[in-house]
């Protein structure tokens, strides 16, 4: 898993002012899901997953994702920003073992 905590986002490759864009990003990581013993207990540890996803434009948290360890191993999330004014969009994943990691993407129109 030498690529845990890549990021990938893509924008469309023409974007106008005001237009209400589709990101889509994608992050390598294992997202370890809650094990039980074979008496149904939980097995006690500390899980490794994604819980928030925080997402700024021109330096601005527009949006926050909660999530749960539900989430499948190298999570891909989708979402609409309107992109009025160009400048740097950046998806920040945090997990629970504290490690966070970013991907950026300018907006630039055309």
């Amino acid at each position: 898993m030498s690529e845990v905590g890549k990021v990938r986002l893509r924008v469309p490759a023409s974007i106008k002012p005001g237009d209400v864009i589709r990101v889509r990003c994608l992050v390598i990581h294992p997202m370890e899901r809650i094990e039980r013993d074979k008496a149904g207990k939980i097995v006690d540890r500390k899980y490794q997953y994604i819980d928030t996803v925080t997402v700024t434009y021109l330096g601005k948290t527009v949006a926050t994702f909660e999530t749960t360890q539900s989430v499948s191993e190298n999570p891909f999330f989708a979402f609409a920003v309107k992109a009025t004014d160009p400048g740097k969009l950046t998806v920040s994943f945090h997990d629970t073992h504290g490690q966070k990691y970013e991907g950026s993407v300018d907006i630039a129109f055309s």
